[in-house]
């Protein structure tokens, strides 16, 4: 399956800048057979950005991400 994109439009420099500074709240499954597990993590776009980095290697796998908190 190819990921379909549903929505683009402009934003204003200053919207970027938001997100930029923002944290973000990742939720993730990892379903293991017994006692499968929700984990919630709080990130900075840096931070998000390092666990992501070769993410497709394990079995956990992520349900949501939201904007937590603008730091602008």
């Amino acid at each position: 399956m190819r990921s379909v994109l549903i929505e683009s439009k402009a934003i204003e420099s200053g919207e970027v800048d938001i997100y930029i500074s923002s944290r973000y709240r990742v939720r993730t499954i990892i379903p293991f057979k017994k006692n499968p597990v929700m984990n919630v993590y709080l990130f900075t776009k840096d931070e998000l950005n390092t666990f992501l980095e070769g993410y497709d290697q394990y079995a956990e796998f992520i349900v949501s991400v939201e904007q937590a908190e603008a730091m602008a």
